[in-house]
C-alpha cells in the first residue's frame, strides 16, 4: 500500500477569483483585512472586495470615532476596483466633511447600493457626488438633507429607496420620483410634512410612510401590494373634503393584497363619508391591520365598513389602548350585531 503524500499544495489560494472574493465577503470586514498577514500572495485579497460595511458592530467596535475614522481612510486609500455595496452608519457617527470625501470615492466606483445612518451631531447635507451614483439600485439615508443638483436627471436604476428623518422640498421629492422609473419600494420615516401625499410610481410595490400629511393620493400604483401608512397628527376638521377620502385613498391601488393604518388615518378615512359602493381595491385585500379608538363611533365605523368589505380577507389585526371605553360603540351598534359578528 502506498502511503498517502500530505500535499504542499495551497488549495484556498489557488481557488479562482470569483470565488475568493465570495470566501471574503462572508467574512466581517476586519476579519477580512486580517488575512492580508497570511502571505504575500493574501496581502492585498481583500481589496477587492466589492462590499464594504461600516455600520454598527464597525463603529462599535470602536472607543473612539477617530480610530474608526482612520481605518476608513485606509481601507478606500488601499482598495481597488468597483465597490457595488456600501454602508455606512453607527451611533457615533457625527455629520463631518469626511463623508463628503468618502461619497466623492465612491462616485468613482460604480455603487449601485448606498447606506447612510447619522445619529449624532448636525443634520448631514448630502453633497452633489452622491447624485452622479447612475447605477444606484438601493439609496438609504438618515438624518440627512437631501436637495439635487440644478439638471439632475433622477436614479434611472433604482428600485428601493429608504428615507428616515430626511429633509427636503416635496415638490422636489415627487420629481425625484418620477425619475426612478423602476422603483419597486418606497419607504418614508418621519420626514418633511406634506400637505398632500401623492404616490406616481407605476412599479411601485411595497409604501411605507409614517409621518405627517393633509391628504394622500394614489394617482398611479397599479401593482402595489403591500401599504403601511401612520398618520403623526390629525388633520384638522378644516380640511375635511366635500368627496370621500376613503374613496380617493383606495381609487388607484387595484393590486392591493396588505394594508396597515396606524395612528390618526383611521379618522382621516372617516372625512367625507363612506361610499355607497365600495372601492374595488377592498377585493383583494387579504391582511389588514389598524389602530382603532373604541371610544370613537366613526373610527369604528370605517373599520367595520373596511372589514365587511373585504371579502378575501384572512388575516385581521385590531390595536387598541387598554383604557378604552368601549360602552358607546356597543351601544352604537348592539341593534345590528349580527351584520358584523363574524369579522370581529
Amino acid at each position: 500500500m502506498k502511503s498517502a503524500r500530505r500535499s504542499d499544495v495551497d488549495t484556498i489560494s489557488n481557488l479562482p477569483c470569483n470565488v475568493l472574493d465570495e470566501i471574503l465577503g462572508c467574512l466581517p470586514l476586519k476579519d477580512a483585512v486580517k488575512t492580508s498577514i497570511l502571505s504575500k500572495h493574501w496581502r492585498y485579497k481583500w481589496a477587492t472586495r466589492q462590499e464594504l460595511d461600516f455600520g454598527y458592530d464597525f463603529f462599535g467596535s470602536f472607543a473612539h470615532y477617530q480610530e474608526a475614522k482612520t481605518i476608513i481612510y485606509q481601507v478606500l486609500l488601499l482598495h481597488k476596483g468597483p465597490i457595488l455595496k456600501f454602508k455606512l452608519g453607527g451611533f457615533n457617527l457625527k455629520s463631518c466633511p469626511d463623508i463628503d470625501h468618502w461619497i466623492l470615492f465612491l462616485s468613482k466606483k460604480n455603487i449601485q447600493e448606498f447606506t447612510l445612518h447619522i445619529w449624532s451631531g448636525n443634520i448631514y447635507h448630502l453633497p452633489s457626488h452622491l447624485f452622479t451614483f447612475q447605477q444606484l439600485r438601493h439609496l438609504e439615508i438618515h438624518k440627512c438633507l437631501f436637495y439635487p443638483p440644478p439638471g439632475f436627471k433622477g436614479f434611472e436604476k433604482l428600485i428601493n429607496l429608504d428615507f428616515d428623518r430626511v429633509t427636503f422640498v416635496p415638490s422636489i421629492f415627487w420629481n425625484l420620483i418620477s425619475k426612478c422609473p423602476l422603483l419597486e419600494r418606497l419607504r418614508l420615516l418621519w420626514c418633511t410634512d406634506f400637505d398632500t401625499l401623492e404616490i406616481d410610481a407605476p412599479n411601485l410595490k411595497f409604501f411605507e410612510f409614517r409621518g405627517k400629511s393633509k391628504s394622500f393620493c394614489f394617482k398611479n400604483a397599479p401593482v402595489l401590494g403591500r401599504v403601511i401608512l401612520s398618520l403623526n397628527s390629525r388633520v384638522s376638521a378644516d380640511a375635511s373634503p366635500v368627496c370621500s377620502n376613503f374613496m380617493k385613498f383606495f381609487h388607484c391601488i387595484p393590486s392591493l393584497r396588505e394594508l396597515d393604518i396606524r395612528g390618526w388615518l383611521l379618522e382621516y378615512l372617516t372625512m367625507g363619508g363612506l361610499p355607497e359602493n365600495p372601492p374595488t381595491a377592498l377585493n383583494n385585500v387579504k391582511i389588514l391591520e389598524t389602530d382603532m379608538s373604541f371610544r370613537n363611533v366613526e373610527e369604528v365605523s370605517v373599520a367595520v365598513y373596511s372589514i365587511t368589505n373585504c371579502p378575501k380577507l384572512q388575516q385581521l389585526t385590531i390595536r387598541c389602548s387598554a383604557d378604552n371605553n368601549v360602552e358607546p360603540v356597543v351601544q352604537f351598534y348592539e341593534p345590528n350585531y349580527s351584520l358584523f359578528k363574524e369579522y370581529i
